[in-house]
């Protein structure tokens, strides 16, 4: 059982928004950064991406769920401190252990897979909640400062890391797919099932990749 309803989450929400802005538009910039670095094939994009998403996790640790929603959850400081070794791991596994490797097209189902995600996190995840359930705007969730959407952009991110992602650092993002799914249900917000569902989908195809030579059926 999860300790508010609905609406109190959309409350936190908004609350969240309204104390941080406009800072949005900084997050959007990192976002957009780290996207860009994935699909530019250079060198150092690996060490970049590591510090960006570092930021990214850490920053919805301490102030989300440190902040915002410490009121109103019994397990926030847990979560915080969940979503802080989150940003902690990327650092050191693509920066300080060079882990990163290369980012580039994979190509493929893989490739196509990771694009429906930058997608969903950057764009659709806030405007389907818009426009389909007239959620207000100051309500919704937004990628770099929301654990859902951020929770993608990390998934399709690794998805470009080639030759495979290191797994290691996607099994708390995946972790919070489940969570996504289970507030989905919990609080009655359907939508949430999308990046709930997304996100599974992007660990099962690390997952492979990960232990398999080749993977034909994610290169055609």
């Amino acid at each position: 059982m999860l300790p508010f309803d609905g609406p109190t989450w959309l409350a936190i929400l908004e609350q969240y928004n309204q104390a941080i802005w406009p800072l949005h538009g900084v997050a959007a910039l990192c976002v957009l950064a780290a996207i860009a670095l994935a699909f530019s094939g250079a060198r150092f994009a690996g060490h970049a991406i590591g510090v960006l998403l570092g930021v990214l996790w850490i920053w919805i640790g301490l102030i989300f769920f440190g902040g915002s929603v410490a009121p109103f959850h019994f397990a926030a400081e847990e979560l915080a401190g969940v979503f802080v070794a989150q940003g902690l791991m990327m650092v050191l596994a693509l920066t300080v252990m060079g882990r990163g490797g290369i980012f580039g097209w994979p190509g493929g189902r893989t490739g196509v897979l990771a694009v429906v995600l930058l997608v969903h996190a950057v764009a659709a995840h806030p405007l389907l909640g818009h426009l389909l359930t007239d959620t207000p705007w100051s309500q919704l969730s937004y990628v770099g400062v929301a654990p859902a959407p951020t929770m993608l952009l990390t998934l399709a991110l690794l998805l470009l890391a080639l030759p495979r992602p290191p797994l290691i650092v996607a099994i708390i993002p995946f972790l919070w797919a489940l969570v996504t799914g289970y507030m989905a249900a919990g609080l009655g917000l359907a939508l949430e099932y999308i990046p709930a569902t997304l996100g599974v989908a992007a660990f099962a195809v690390m997952v492979v990749r990960r232990f398999q030579r080749s993977e034909p059926w994610l290169d055609g």
